[in-house]
């Protein structure tokens, strides 16, 4: 018999993308900005875009799954 409570790892990992990714744009980026490290400051970006995007289509995709079922 299902109860309809369920404890997963997809919330929590949604909001670590998330998280991450918020952190490396606000302080990673700023940081590297200001002592003139370019390539760093280029890759922070990328990686933190990337985290919020995985946030984004992990949470979207969860949903989904959760309304097809």
């Amino acid at each position: 018999m299902q109860t309809g409570f369920t404890i997963g790892y997809m919330n929590f990992t949604v909001i670590l993308f998330l998280l991450t990714g918020g952190a490396l744009l606000w302080f990673d980026v700023q940081g590297y900005r200001h002592k003139g490290m370019n390539k760093e400051e280029k890759a922070a970006r990328f990686l933190g875009w990337i985290n919020i995007a995985m946030g984004g289509i992990g949470y979207v995709g969860y949903w989904i799954y959760g309304m097809l079922l």
